[in-house]
């Protein structure tokens, strides 16, 4: 046991220390991706609380920036924009598929404003959010301080970083032959949207923000959606630059990395440009014990618990033995924050996401 352990850590301390790859008083643990509506009413009905969060003492709050006040005609991309459709602030269309999506915070359909257009000029002219914007980050650094205050790591979301926000504009098909072809559209648009997040990250990091949380989604649970060297060609030099533009700022600050599936082919280059954290690990498809012992040296763990998995399906003793599970392996020494993979789902038992939280603090302590 270490020094660290022998006595009861903030939140924030707690978070900090871990992430650090170094030994906590014990695991520090969140509900990373929420509840989904469903599940959220139903953790109103039987706590009476509104934030599960505060009601189960989890150890971090998020930030973002504020909405745009930026109204911005995106009607000339969006010529037969489909009923029940909302357009963002990027022009991209999201639009309910069926009345059961409502029980799911994030399932909806695309609408690409980006799908026809082909040249250089075309990726400059697109009418791009003000990220920019003073006005957006006023509100961070009074935020973050009171979070901080309270004994809380403060996390600033800038997920979706550039490829994800680059095909939800362009459709996924669209953008990856742009990849193979090579195109100046590409290159024009990933380069405008880099800019926008070294400027965010840069934001945050003045703010004092405790850790960024960056992601794309690159993977799936079969592989990679991408050829390795077409990511280190397209996204890996852009990520760096986000990365760099926030470590200028604020050289201890933490960088989290957020990609679904199995990243496993990617994991040196993220150490490589500056990622600290790597998140959700993916039970169903990467081995979080083989991950601690090749690379637990070199970057910490957030997440590991399987929502397709054991918290939908299994028993809460289930969800005891896999909590414990992971503490011994990839909690081993400090490095591990542990989560659910991704949104809590109205399949998840209410027994179980009480089993978790229990299991973490059973089992999770260092001494």
């Amino acid at each position: 046991m270490s020094a660290a352990s022998s006595t009861t850590m903030s939140g924030r301390e707690r978070v900090m220390t871990a992430m650090r790859r170094r030994t906590p008083d014990r695991v520090p643990f969140d509900f990373s991706q929420g509840f989904s509506p469903a599940k959220l009413e139903e953790f109103r009905q039987r706590t009476g609380a509104d934030s599960p969060d505060d009601y189960f003492g989890v150890d971090v709050r998020g930030v973002h920036i504020a909405g745009t006040r930026q109204a911005t005609d995106f009607s000339a991309y969006h010529p037969d924009l489909p009923p029940r459709t909302h357009v963002d602030e990027w022009g991209i269309g999201h639009q309910a598929t069926d009345s059961r999506d409502a029980q799911h915070s994030h399932l909806s359909g695309f609408v690409y404003p980006m799908l026809r257009l082909e040249t250089r000029q075309d990726a400059l002219d697109y009418p791009l959010p003000d990220i920019e914007a003073d006005y957006r980050y006023a509100h961070l650094p009074g935020q973050i301080a009171a979070i901080q205050a309270a004994g809380l790591a403060a996390t600033a979301g800038l997920e979706c970083t550039i490829f994800e926000i680059a095909w939800y504009m362009r459709s996924m098909e669209r953008l990856l032959v742009d990849f193979l072809e090579g195109s100046e559209f590409a290159e024009t648009l990933l380069d405008r949207i880099t800019a926008m997040r070294e400027v965010q990250a840069a934001r945050y990091a003045e703010a004092g923000a405790d850790i960024i949380r960056l992601g794309d989604d690159v993977a799936s649970q079969r592989g990679m959606l991408m050829r390795v060297p077409l990511w280190r060609r397209w996204l890996k030099g852009r990520l760096a630059r986000v990365i760099a533009a926030a470590k200028r700022v604020k050289p201890d600050l933490l960088i989290f990395y957020h990609s679904d599936g199995d990243v496993t082919p990617l994991l040196e280059d993220l150490i490589e440009i500056g990622v600290d954290i790597l998140n959700p690990v993916q039970p169903e498809c990467m081995d979080g014990a083989a991950l601690k012992a090749r690379y637990g040296d070199r970057i910490a763990f957030w997440g590991g618990m399987g929502t397709q998995s054991t918290l939908p399906f299994g028993t809460p003793n289930d969800v005891r033995a896999v909590v414990k599970e992971r503490i011994a392996t990839m909690g081993a020494g400090g490095g591990l924050f542990l989560a659910p993979t991704h949104v809590v789902e109205p399949e998840v038992p209410w027994e179980n996401i009480v089993a978790f939280v229990e299991a973490v603090h059973e089992y999770g302590r260092y001494a």
